[in-house]
């Protein structure tokens, strides 16, 4: 380890020898004395020692004093050597920063502890200019905010990142409190940690602030409480702007409620399962459309529905080979045992490592649907055999005109096939005028709208046969709607045959 070295100016040989020989003693390297101040300055700038015990009254041009004004930039530890304690002289020598004083006569302890003394603190200040530099270029370089609060939350430093957050530069922060960037219910929040930090507490919160440009932006702030003698003078305050991370949040929770708003109330069966069948989330809706409880099917299998497992095994075949089914129809056992129908629209979903493997899908009950398909054809069924096998001429129409007419209507018109009694309208099979001398179409119109509007409608009417022969009937009209659409079936029987 290098010896430090310690330069003694002195213009008093006698003492300077005698430091000398006391400081090469306790192993300090002490170049020879010297005792004018220009002399001084010139070796100092040239080997720079570790200390100088410097005379303030050196009889030259230059005093002790003078001296050290002129290497104060050289940040070497001064300790003045003085016979005198006049305040003037004291007063003076304290401008220039010196880490002692030893007046004349003194003691062999007293020089090496005031040297020892000077070291330390020496020692100390370095360590702090280097943490201040440290700091300083943390608080300059740094993208979070940094900055200090008075008691009353006054702004009393800021560095450029956070005055850049808040919309301005650091000059705008002065006289400026933190109360000025907030709204009323942003202020108590601010009140409340205030009140914390009073009590020697630190705390993190998230604050909203409104610029001077009034933009608002989202700040997560850590106050530290500052004390000084075990009183409460300010706060510490870091804060980084998460606008935009706020921003997301809120984007990802709107969408997250609307996703449980549509979750919890979509009328269909939304589901997720694992490969294996496993429930791992189905709808609420499960429970408008089975017996079952969504608590109930979370864990078990999906599979385990399927009346017929068949039909489960084709579906995975299906969706394996695709990745996806639309439409899917398959048949599910209730709880009770009693069968659902359903479509499903499902597709295969693969975590990014393709590690694990769900499937996702919707299930439509479409029970009802079918077993209304399946009366419906029943009922058809049933209408064409009656349609078919009535001894009266039965004649369906539409809006558009004739579409369909039995064998019983074939024969009384006179007609073989159908596509020429169909390609006719009702006034095509009927003289000009009717017996109450009115027109056949406009008569047969006004027939057609009221059975519309009352349901059915009894009248006596005179046709024409294809061979010209008028003949008179009994009709009855009425009206009915399949799949959502009108018709209108005339029921004719004939009573009196009129040679044309």
């Amino acid at each position: 380890m290098c010896k430090k070295q310690i330069l003694v100016v002195e213009d008093e040989a006698v003492v300077a020898e005698d430091i000398r020989k006391i400081l090469q003693s306790y192993d300090y390297e002490v170049p020879e004395a010297i005792s004018t101040g220009e002399a001084a300055i010139k070796l100092i700038n040239k080997v720079h020692p570790d200390l100088i015990l410097l005379d303030i009254m050196l009889k030259d041009k230059l005093n002790g004093i003078e001296v050290a004004e002129k290497i104060i930039d050289l940040d070497i530890p001064v300790i003045y050597l003085t016979a005198y304690s006049d305040k003037d002289i004291i007063e003076k020598a304290k401008a220039t920063g010196p880490f002692g004083y030893l007046i004349k006569p003194f003691r062999e302890r007293e020089l090496v502890a005031t040297i020892q003394m000077a070291f330390f603190k020496h020692q100390m200040e370095q360590k702090l200019r280097e943490s201040e530099a440290k700091f300083r270029t943390l608080v300059e370089t740094t993208d979070e905010g940094i900055c200090t609060f008075d008691i009353e939350d006054y702004f009393t430093f800021i560095n450029e990142a956070g005055a850049k957050i808040f919309g301005g530069v650091i000059s705008d922060f002065e006289d400026t409190n933190l109360s000025d960037y907030l709204n009323k219910y942003n202020l108590g929040k601010v009140h409340k940690h205030l009140k914390l930090r009073k009590e020697n507490k630190s705390s993190r919160y998230e604050l909203e602030i409104i610029r001077k440009d009034g933009r608002k932006r989202f700040l997560n702030i850590i106050g530290s409480p500052r004390f000084n003698n075990n009183k409460f003078i300010g706060t510490f305050g870091i804060f980084n702007d998460i606008t935009e991370k706020k921003m997301a949040q809120l984007k990802l929770k709107r969408t997250m409620d609307s996703y449980t708003r549509i979750f919890e109330n979509i009328q269909d069966v939304y589901y997720e399962i694992e490969f294996d069948g496993t429930i791992l989330e189905i709808s609420p809706s499960i429970e408008q459309n089975s017996s079952y409880t969504r608590k109930e099917l979370i864990g078990t299998s999906m599979y385990d529905l399927y009346f017929d497992e068949n039909q489960h095994d084709l579906f995975l075949t299906k969706l394996t080979k695709e990745g996806h089914v639309t439409d899917y129809e398959i048949i599910l056992e209730d709880k009770d045992k009693t069968l659902l129908t359903g479509t499903i629209n499902a597709k295969i979903i693969e975590d990014d490592d393709s590690s694990k493997v769900r499937i996702i899908g919707s299930l439509k009950n479409v029970t009802e649907q079918r077993e209304s398909e399946i009366a419906r054809q029943e009922y058809e069924l049933r209408f064409r055999k009656l349609f078919e096998s009535s001894i009266d001429a039965v004649i369906l129409q539409d809006e558009n005109g004739l579409i369909d007419c039995n064998n019983a209507a074939l024969k009384l018109f006179g007609y073989t096939k159908k596509a020429e009694l169909l390609n006719l309208k009702p006034a095509d099979v009927s003289p000009l005028m009717q017996a109450n001398k009115k027109p056949s179409r406009e008569t047969s119109e006004a027939y057609i709208a009221q059975t519309i509007k009352n349901g059915n409608i009894k009248f006596e009417w005179i046709y024409n046969k294809k061979n010209g022969k008028a003949f008179t009937a009994q009709v009855w009209l009425s009206s009915f709607k399949l799949n959502c659409k009108s018709f209108i079936q005339a029921t004719i029987r004939e009573t009196t045959n009129i040679i044309g």
